[in-house]
């Protein structure tokens, strides 16, 4: 049952890491999150239970931004984004618990593939209270 897994086991379930916390990308030296690549659609679940702060919807592939993202605030004040996503299942103020799922994986926004293929993924980042990346595995 998927709500029995670790935030990590979560992630290792969910797909490839295609991008480790502090790796280098296109755009950053330092990359403050985990790109996870999977096919297109793939459910993705909420790494921690919270309230849904934003969701960012209408953001096609090439613009240059995150993309669809939702973002969720859990109860030690981390806000979770997952960004990249297809389409968002839950909506601002909702209560989300840890598993369930809250979007699917797409390639909306800046998304790309360093090797040429399909860049579907999902960019995760954990920011704390006090607005500093965590590196969300652990």
């Amino acid at each position: 049952m998927q709500n029995n897994l670790t935030a990590y086991q979560r992630i290792k379930k969910l797909g490839v890491i295609s991008k480790p916390y502090g790796g280098r990308t296109r755009y950053e030296s330092f990359h403050p999150g985990i790109d996870i690549a999977n096919k297109e659609g793939t459910p993705i679940p909420a790494m921690s239970s919270g309230v849904v702060t934003n969701v960012i919807s209408g953001q096609p592939n090439g613009a240059n931004n995150y993309g669809n993202q939702v973002a969720v605030r859990d109860p030690q004040g981390n806000t979770h984004y997952y960004s990249h996503v297809k389409g968002a299942f839950v909506q601002r103020g909702q209560k989300v618990h840890s598993g369930q799922p809250i979007a699917s994986m797409g390639k909306t926004g800046s998304a790309y593939s360093p090797s040429g293929g399909d860049p579907t993924h999902l960019d995760y980042r954990v920011v704390n209270a006090y607005g500093k990346y965590r590196n969300p595995s652990p």
